[in-house]
């Protein structure tokens, strides 16, 4: 087996090279195409930068033109199979019917061709663009996050110590009244009781009723990340403990009225731990006394147009000085002011990662994996290599639709290459591990195959010690008993222990380990 393995994977690198060399060709054939007569290119083009470190471009059409009528055809034959009966073929033609609408409805097929590029801007800065072409948009998924491009408010709000913030246009009714149309529409019974279950959920949760709720919520959603460098805090792994800048997130969500807030906040007043904060400028609702992580006081409040859920009272607070103007937040930070400068200032949705953030949780995952039981050396090693790639880096990115597509536009720190190389070796990661795994499984089938033979030349001694004997069914045999018939009694290869059992049943072995299908501590038999 480990040998077949091997040339698999001689194979599969065979054709991991080949393919690695094919994609290095079409990228150097993309940046060089200049095709007059090709309108989908030169829109993708004239949005982005050529002679940088990498440059794509992707025909999408037919591959996306025609992805119903691909699913189409697989529904058919997956209906053709003689085994199902009617009823699991009706089934199974509903099932494919909801997705290819899906699919239909969703506008994902009215695109003609996507474009990247990446160019290093200054030594260590990278300007990295996208452009998706889409001269028709239409579609529920581009109703839900492709509004008309707006300038971002949320950013005046953002704390100066924020490390990663997210915040993009997102209309829950209208990509819930989509699904919820062809659920309706595709007649099939569990997709009624998943909308049904979903609207009692959501009601059961908030105390509104699912129309109330979505008719409620605003249409853009943000979170925040902050990590307050003047404060440390412990965060216990194992017996260890991990110092970190004091952490704290909020999700905020823009509303259109105080329903949700209200509903909400009735049922706060069922904990007396709630503390309640009303002042003219904003509500909040704050649990206090989190003893185990005292810098944890899970806040609700309703300032300006936003619902926010934060993990903390304070990033509340911060968050209303720099929206109220008393403090510059996050545009007086350094790495901010240089990863945007020069970037959109209008669009759909914006993100930033800083460096600070990143190195946190490259060092978390690092420590999460170093608490794993029976870690693997080369999951860890693949895992701590490209935490490493991302614990230096920061970006800020701009996204947003355009007359003919949807544009994203940011900046980065790190060298898209560098993480494509490691991508590269993903592969010979996995395959690696699976070489070992499969090795380790030989050696433990090999052993077993050892202590079932084992067990059958005890099997042999223990029928001619009952036979000599005229022992009785039910009666125990210890090793004494038959170990006169043994030429030796079974070497251990793992520390298991066997037993002779009982006269009527078989003899059997106990490993402390796992062996094939056998958990440790079961009975292995002949």
């Amino acid at each position: 087996m480990v040998t077949m393995i091997v040339k698999f994977a001689r194979a599969l690198f065979a054709r991991w090279i080949l393919w690695t060399v094919s994609l290095t060709v079409l990228l150097q054939v993309c940046q060089a195409v200049d095709s007059p007569s090709n309108s989908s290119y030169q829109r993708v083009a004239a949005n982005l930068d050529a002679g940088g470190v990498i440059y794509l471009y992707w025909s999408a059409e037919k591959a996306l033109g025609e992805l119903d009528k691909k699913l189409e055809t697989v529904r058919d034959l997956a209906a053709s199979d003689p085994s199902l009966s009617p009823d699991e073929k009706n089934n199974l033609r509903k099932s494919f019917d909801l997705g290819i609408r899906l699919i239909l409805h969703s506008g994902l097929e009215r695109v003609k061709a996507f474009g990247l590029s990446s160019r290093e801007i200054e030594p260590g800065l990278f300007l990295n663009k996208s452009y998706t072409y889409l001269p028709d948009r239409g579609g529920f998924l581009w109703d839900s996050f492709a509004k008309v491009p707006h300038d971002f408010p949320f950013l005046r709000m953002v704390p100066e110590n924020t490390e990663g913030f997210a915040f993009f246009d997102f209309d829950l009714a209208v990509l819930w009244g989509a699904v919820s149309q062809e659920l309706v529409a595709s007649e099939i019974p569990e997709g009624a009781r998943w909308q049904q279950h979903f609207s009692q959920q959501a009601q059961a949760f908030t105390g509104l009723g699912l129309e109330d709720l979505l008719g409620s919520l605003g249409d853009r959603v943000g979170l925040i990340v902050t990590l307050n460098p003047k404060t440390t805090v412990q965060i216990p792994f194992g017996n260890e403990r991990y110092e970190m800048p004091e952490p704290a997130a909020a999700l905020v969500w823009t509303v259109k009225n105080e329903k949700l807030f209200d509903r909400l906040d009735a049922l706060c007043t069922m904990n007396p731990k709630i503390q309640k904060i009303d002042e003219p400028d904003v509500r909040m609702r704050v649990l206090e006394g989190v003893e185990e992580m005292p810098y944890l006081t899970p806040t609700m409040a309703r300032y300006g147009d936003y619902l926010i859920f934060a993990s903390s009272k304070n990033l509340v607070r911060e968050m209303m000085t720099a929206g109220s103007g008393k403090t510059q937040g996050i545009r007086v930070s350094p790495e901010f002011t240089k990863l945007s400068a020069g970037l959109a200032e209008k669009g759909n949705a914006v993100a930033y990662v800083g460096k600070r953030l990143q190195k946190t949780l490259s060092e978390l995952q690092i420590k999460i994996n170093q608490l794993r039981e029976a870690a693997n050396p080369l999951l860890d090693a693949m895992s701590a290599k490209f935490a490493g790639l991302s614990a230096d880096a920061a970006t800020y990115v701009v996204a947003g639709a355009a007359e003919d597509g949807w544009f994203t536009a940011g900046k980065t720190t790190k060298d898209v290459n560098e993480v494509l190389g490691e991508a590269l070796a993903i592969p010979a990661y996995y395959l690696a591990v699976a070489s070992i795994e499969e090795t380790k499984r030989a050696r433990e089938n090999e052993k077993l195959a050892k202590i079932k033979q084992n067990l059958a030349d005890l099997r042999v001694a223990k029928e001619e010690a009952i036979s000599e004997k005229n022992l009785q069914e039910g009666q125990m045999l210890t090793r004494q008993d038959v170990e006169e018939y043994m030429t030796e009694w079974p070497r251990s290869l793992v520390g298991e222990t066997y037993e002779v059992g009982i006269v009527g049943g078989p003899p059997y072995a106990t490993a402390p380990v796992d062996l094939g299908d056998h958990r440790a501590g079961s009975k292995i038999e002949p």
